[in-house]
């Protein structure tokens, strides 16, 4: 056996934290169940300005944690300024990687689509990237679980309730 070969042999006996690839934390207790971001009406509003109908705006998010790493996100944003409405919509499931306080989103399959002012200018992907969070559990001043997401950068942060449907 030469002696990439047998390297070879040893990374996968005996495994290796630089070449391994990531694996799924069990998620802790506090964040399992659903989660809510945001808030997005689902019916239209009349502006009486333009005398017009418009597209609700706003933005949403769902994120369910499960026991051994699962989650799924399903996100929407929907702004309308004056004439032009554009949409997001934002569907995932994969791993979610714990390590301290940072979360890992790992999505295994999912979708990405929009428009932008009409929806003859449309895209639509299912190349989703791992984002990292830093994470923190809090109670609101009614004693109810907040899960408070931060972007790295620190210049984004979110507040999630428990999702009550």
């Amino acid at each position: 056996m030469n002696r990439s070969a047998a390297q070879l042999a040893f990374v996968l006996a005996v495994g290796s934290p630089v070449l391994a690839a990531p694996t799924a934390s069990a998620v802790p207790a506090p964040l399992l169940g659903r989660w809510l971001y945001g808030t997005l009406s689902s019916i239209e509003y009349y502006d009486r300005t333009t005398d017009r109908w418009q597209d609700a705006s706003g933005a949403s998010e769902i994120v369910t944690f499960s026991p051994g790493g699962r989650y799924e996100r399903t996100r929407l944003l929907s702004l309308t300024t004056y004439s032009c409405t554009s949409k997001l919509f934002v569907y995932e499931k994969g791993t979610v990687t714990i390590e301290g306080n940072r979360l890992t989103y790992r999505p295994a399959e999912g979708v990405n689509k929009g428009y932008t002012c009409s929806p003859s200018n449309r895209w639509s992907t299912t190349d989703l990237k791992p984002e990292t969070w830093v994470f923190r559990l809090e109670k609101d001043g009614h004693g109810a679980d907040i899960l408070v997401l931060q972007n790295l950068k620190g210049d984004a942060t979110a507040h999630y309730g428990r999702y009550r449907p």
